[in-house]
């Protein structure tokens, strides 16, 4: 695959279909052909190793699918920090708003202090950093499972942990 006219046919055979999917997924062309040409470097980066497992085509388009999950991990993350910080425009003019978020804020960074020490270190990673399942894992000499098993427990502790916070408190 090391060969540049091989990675030009693959490119032009698999670019638009590959964009669809994405668009698919995030629905902005933009953000599409974005995620699609970052796989494709990638693929470029490690041509002399790169060995699909299964077919070229299954291969890409779970590496497309992937980026996008990534990408909308990200995305969701940073609304919910501008929500949690009261810096959304509609919470700005409210100050009852903004003080709920603080409050918010304040119980979330109690619930998290009381994760297991990995377990925060991977939450505040994938929250707070925006990091993909594979840049963490890859970071903390991890498998993506560990990353995705640590995440979910993070998440149904902090869900519970939450609301009894709030309902004590309210």
């Amino acid at each position: 695959m090391g060969d540049l006219a091989a990675f030009e046919e693959l490119f032009r055979t698999y670019y638009e279909q590959l964009v669809d999917f994405a668009r698919s997924h995030v629905s902005s062309q933009d953000v599409a052909e974005d995620v699609v040409q970052v796989v494709f470097c990638n693929v470029w980066g490690l041509r002399k190793q790169w060995r699909p497992r299964a077919s070229v085509r299954a291969y890409l388009y779970g590496a497309v699918r992937n980026r996008c999950i990534d990408y909308l991990e990200t995305e969701r993350n940073h609304e919910r920090l501008f929500v949690e910080r009261g810096e959304h425009p509609e919470y700005e003019a409210d100050p009852v708003r903004q003080l709920e978020a603080k409050e918010l804020r304040w119980a979330i960074d109690r619930s998290v202090a009381e994760l297991p020490e990995r377990r925060r270190q991977i939450f505040v990673l994938a929250r707070d950093h925006g990091l993909s399942y594979a840049e963490i894992a890859a970071l903390l000499g991890i498998s993506v499972h560990t990353v995705d098993v640590q995440l979910v427990r993070a998440t149904r502790f902090l869900r519970g942990r939450l609301a009894s916070l709030l309902s004590s408190d309210g």
